[in-house]
């Protein structure tokens, strides 16, 4: 049996990409699975994506959460709020301890966390402040973990003296999608994918996302290997001899006006292979065919799974007796 054409997103594009933020743009998508892929990736990538974080403190001379620093203005609990705000990278992907040492009065922030054998991302974050020539010594527990972690659910001990934190271990701090129309020539039904991606910096929005799909395939993989070998094959196969059965059709077969047929065949294009390896641009130039023409060509060949600007297999090339077309 024929492989229907199912429509699969042909243009992924990063709209923008910086270290913290990206815009990414994919279309078409048949009706409702843009919504599908969109929700799959933004759960994914939320809980997903592992990252580095402070999962617990041990302050010298403080042994819970009331007691106030000597010599620092804010509250200890202010404090450790902010040592939350630290976004780490641990290239090693193991538990580190750091330890920060400082002599006052200074205002601390990231920039005076060691980094030895990590990265601190956001050097710039403030911590806390030092009023008086007082020592202020903490030691900073960075776990690896996934998610958010809050401190009644930790999965490792937290060392005596020290005082547990909730860990927000996933570097991407926010991920919105939004799913509007997209048009296929005359086909306006398709959809469009605009995802959006905030990171802490620790990891770049496009290295998490190849990260989330990955998951995600990983997580489909076995559903499809349900299916038995000989039945994997035959689908193959079935779809090689539907690709190479609809490039061989003549032009005449697609549904297109005559004066359409009649230019591809004035510039020498006489089968659908021959056509699908010109790019837009190249029809723009065929002699009486105008944007109307070329909008009607896109509809036709998507009814057949086909596109513009497609490259062939030589193998399936040879096959039907042509040459890649340049």
């Amino acid at each position: 049996m024929p492989r229907i054409p199912f429509q699969k997103p042909k243009r992924i594009e990063w709209e923008i990409l910086s270290d913290q933020y990206g815009r990414l743009v994919a279309e078409p998508f048949e009706k409702g699975y843009a919504l599908s892929v969109g929700s799959s990736l933004r759960r994914t990538l939320l809980a997903i994506v592992p990252g580095a974080a402070v999962s617990w403190v041990r302050i010298d001379g403080v042994k819970s959460a009331e007691a106030k620093i000597p010599g620092v203005k804010e509250g200890t609990v202010d404090v450790l709020l902010n040592l939350k705000k630290l976004a780490i990278q641990v290239p090693s992907n193991e538990p580190k301890v750091l330890r920060l040492d400082v002599t006052g009065p200074k205002t601390v922030t990231g920039a005076d966390v060691p980094e030895t054998d990590v990265e601190v991302v956001n050097p710039a974050v403030h911590l806390f402040t030092i009023e008086s020539a007082t020592r202020v010594a903490i030691e900073l527990g960075v776990g690896i973990g996934r998610g958010y972690e809050a401190v009644d659910r930790a999965t490792t001990a937290t060392p005596a003296g020290a005082l547990a934190i909730d860990a927000a271990y996933s570097p991407i701090t926010r991920v919105a999608y939004n799913v509007e129309m997209s048009r296929l020539g005359k086909i306006t039904d398709y959809e469009k994918l605009v995802l959006e991606v905030w990171t802490n910096g620790s990891v770049s929005p496009d290295d998490a996302l190849t990260r989330a799909s990955t998951y995600l395939k990983e997580h489909f993989r076995p559903l499809a290997s349900a299916a038995p070998p000989e039945d994997e094959e035959a689908e193959g196969a079935d779809g090689e001899a539907f690709l190479r059965e609809a490039l061989a059709k003549p032009l005449e077969e697609l549904e297109l006006p005559a004066r359409a047929i009649n230019a591809l065949k004035n510039a020498e294009l006489n089968l659908v292979v021959d056509l699908v390896q010109k790019s837009e641009a190249d029809l723009a130039h065929v002699k009486n065919l105008g944007d109307k023409s070329i909008d009607e060509i896109k509809t036709a060949l998507a009814a057949l799974g086909l596109s513009l600007g497609m490259r062939i297999d030589p193998n399936v090339l040879g096959a039907l007796g042509r040459g890649v077309v340049r």
